[in-house]
């Protein structure tokens, strides 16, 4: 049974950029987890640099995405999508130059989890969070998005859970089953999103 999905406004190009961003996001949040695990840090750290862009451009395509009456949530989203990639981008590439040149150790490298970097980390994703949280109100019409809404959600409960949790010192196991669920809640979502971008590029043809 197909859904009973509304058309949204968003001009092909953009469904087509979107589509596209779905796609990479979710060989990379695949890749990043994969890299997270094996400890492979340059690898992880490249893949999490290469998600801050991707993810923007998503986020504007399902900005384009929204109904005229949903564009509020999308527009919140983008907000705090802006926070998101500012913090996460400086903190990977401080990794990637000074603290890989050995320039800056202990305080500053994301081994040590009470380190300033770790708090940019959780702070970084914690915006993610808010920003799919707002978004996910922009699904609410079949199935499938309806589907993008709740996985959006509980991305939100992660990532503010996670700055509540690390500002409260709970167990880093804790915070670290928080992120295995991520690791299954995104690339979920950025598969059906592709799907909808998919199905909005051949409407509105």
């Amino acid at each position: 049974m197909i859904d009973n999905e509304s058309t949204s406004d968003i001009q092909p190009k953009m469904s087509l950029f979107g589509f596209w961003a779905a796609v990479v996001f979710t060989v990379a949040v695949i890749f990043s987890g994969i890299t997270a695990t094996a400890a492979w840090k340059i690898p992880s750290l490249i893949s999490g640099l290469i998600l801050v862009p991707v993810f923007t451009v998503l986020m504007v395509c399902i900005h384009d995405y929204a109904r005229t009456e949903r564009k509020s949530f999308s527009r919140l989203g983008l907000l705090f999508t802006v926070g998101y990639s500012v913090l996460i981008s400086f903190n990977y590439f401080m990794q990637l130059t000074l603290v890989r040149q050995g320039l800056y150790t202990t305080p500053f490298a994301m081994d040590n989890s009470q380190s300033v970097m770790w708090v940019i980390e959780v702070l970084g994703y914690g915006f993610m969070g808010l920003a799919t949280f707002f978004a996910a109100w922009v699904f609410n019409k079949g199935r499938m998005e309806k589907a993008v809404r709740w996985l959006f959600i509980t991305n939100g409960v992660l990532g503010i859970g996670g700055m509540v949790g690390y500002a409260l010192s709970l167990s880093m196991d804790i915070l670290l089953g928080g992120l295995i669920v991520w690791d299954i809640v995104m690339p979920i979502s950025s598969i059906l999103l592709a799907i909808l971008f998919k199905r909005a590029q051949r409407i509105s043809r």
